[in-house]
């Protein structure tokens, strides 16, 4: 009887033994998958995901290497899950799942986008108006929303150039996902449309005489005829004349819109449309004309 015992009691542990064993090789084959844009597949462990990179590691290893989000397919998780990058039609890889923020550190922070301009005037650069105009309503929020904390431009075009995301395929995010990619709670957009209407010349001109009489100092007397010369002078100027309209929006974090107001700007200068940017801010839920219009 103790034989059987013994025997049995040592067959449970071979049993027990070998279970042990199985279930650590089942669990070692369960890696994540890189899934590379050249066609290269990467078995191991994802250690960590920035707004640029993927941190990996190969199993048995202790070094993590950082692959470009811009090199990468798809991840499939040891969990089952996928992660896919897309390709936009700029060439751009845009993540689908944006890594959010600490929630703590977006309370109350804004960020301001480069601003959409369009125009009929090929002289003019869009890029650097569109910076310009980021810039001036970014100054003019840094004024009127004292509760709010303001992420500088620079910071912004920053990330948003890390995740490779521009005016080319930003709408192909929603503005939760902006939001959360900056790291802000709230987020605005906005448009410039300026349209040249052509250009005006002022002109102005006048004549002036210059009379002189003469006089007979030996005879005491003046002649009463005069002599003298006409001058006449002109100047003119040309200006171009510009037809200017903005839209801005305001959204959280959640995705609302919390303000949203599209204006024809009154005057025909190129800066126009500064003072349709300060009226809206002046407008939206933060600013010192809440409520009127």
């Amino acid at each position: 009887m103790k034989a059987f015992k013994r025997a049995f009691y040592v067959l449970f542990l071979i049993f027990a033994m070998g279970f042990s064993l199985s279930y650590e090789a089942q669990a070692q084959d369960k890696t994540d998958i890189l899934f590379l844009k050249s066609g290269e597949k990467k078995e191991g462990k994802v250690t960590g995901i920035t707004t640029s990179h993927v941190k990996f590691r190969y199993i048995g290893e202790e070094f993590d290497y950082e692959i470009p989000k811009t090199d990468l397919a798809k991840i499939q998780f040891s969990s089952g899950r996928e992660e896919v990058f897309e390709v936009a039609e700029t060439g751009a890889t845009v993540s689908t799942l944006p890594p959010p923020p600490n929630a703590a550190d977006a309370h109350n922070k804004i960020a301001v986008l480069p601003f959409q301009f369009i125009s009929n005037d090929p002289s003019m650069d869009s890029n650097s108006l569109s910076n310009l105009a980021q810039n001036t309503t970014a100054n003019s929020i840094r004024e009127q929303y004292g509760n709010l904390m303001l992420q500088d431009p620079m910071t912004t075009n920053a990330l948003l150039a890390k995740s490779n995301i521009d005016q080319s395929n930003i709408t192909s995010m929603t503005p939760a996902e902006v939001a959360n990619l900056l790291g802000v709670e709230y987020v605005v957009y906005g448009t410039v449309n300026l349209t040249n209407k052509g250009a005006s010349t002022y002109g102005s001109s006048g004549t002036t005489y210059k009379e002189r009489e003469k006089t007979d100092y030996n005879r005491g007397k003046t002649d009463e005829r005069t002599k003298g010369s006409a001058f006449t002078s002109s100047s003119s100027s040309t200006t171009i004349e510009y037809d200017t309209s903005v839209d801005f929006r305001l959204f959280n974090n959640q995705g609302t819109n919390l303000y949203s107001d599209s204006r024809h700007v009154f005057g025909s200068d190129v800066n126009s449309y500064e003072n349709g940017i300060n009226y809206m801010i002046k407008r939206t839920p933060f600013g010192s004309k809440y409520g009127k219009k």
